[in-house]
């Protein structure tokens, strides 16, 4: 799903974030890209990042440890929930060698569009030999040659990211951070990714393959360009 469809089904963060840019204008840390269309939270994006599954697969982790593919609610727009059940029955078939509740079927995946989480994890994220997890509808693209985000949702591409919808035609891209957890956002101490301060790659870095994805390769290397040069001065 592209984030344009995304945007306009109204999926974006919305909680009044105004007070939250004003600090950040006041001081020098808000960024511009995609000519002011889109503001850049640069403490958020510069944070250290690293997906890391294996610290974070409910069974293995640590006490008081979260993980995106299992604790998060993911809510679908409409649009994911039709091209998820479009694909579904390919999707079951490439799922059914390395996920048991996959064998008789498609299990139940979604409950008042949610994605459902048995087990303590996303019914489509996939154990792996070494008990980490991954997402099969990553997977299931790739095997298929399909773009990112044919089935896979656009909130499960974003994350740590966050678009934030300030209206007039003008977003925010932040991130999971303690700044943002008064806005509803959740703690980064929940996650093994994101807590880690030795982690040398930010989250801009990170996630570059979606900022291309999503904003083209123009805005990503802006974004990650502003993000660094912050990096640097802090």
């Amino acid at each position: 799903m592209s984030l344009n469809a995304w945007l306009s089904e109204g999926e974006a963060v919305e909680a009044d974030w105004s007070g939250h840019v004003r600090r950040l204008a006041l001081r020098g840390e808000l960024g511009h890209a995609r000519r002011g269309a889109l503001l850049l939270d640069l403490p958020a994006l510069s944070a250290p990042y690293a997906c890391d599954p294996s610290g974070c697969t409910p069974g293995l982790r640590a006490p008081r440890t979260r993980s995106c593919c299992a604790d998060l609610d993911v809510m679908l727009s409409g649009a994911e929930l039709a091209a998820i059940e479009a694909a579904l029955p390919d999707i079951a078939a490439s799922l059914q060698a390395s996920d048991p509740r996959w064998t008789s079927g498609a299990p139940t995946w979604a409950a008042s569009g949610l994605l459902t989480r048995p087990e303590r994890r996303c019914v489509f994220a996939v154990l792996g030999e070494d008990r980490s997890l991954s997402c099969g509808l990553h997977r299931f693209e790739d095997e298929r040659a399909l773009p990112r985000g044919t089935v896979k949702p656009l909130p499960c591409r974003l994350f740590p990211l966050l678009v934030v919808d300030l209206g007039d035609d003008q977003h925010l891209l932040t991130a999971v951070s303690r700044a943002n957890i008064k806005n509803g956002v959740p703690s980064p101490r929940w996650f093994p990714c994101l807590r880690d301060a030795a982690r040398a790659t930010s989250v801009a870095d990170q996630t570059a393959e979606t900022l291309v994805s999503l904003w083209g390769q123009h805005a990503a290397r802006s974004i990650r360009k502003q993000t660094r040069a912050f990096r640097a001065q802090v």
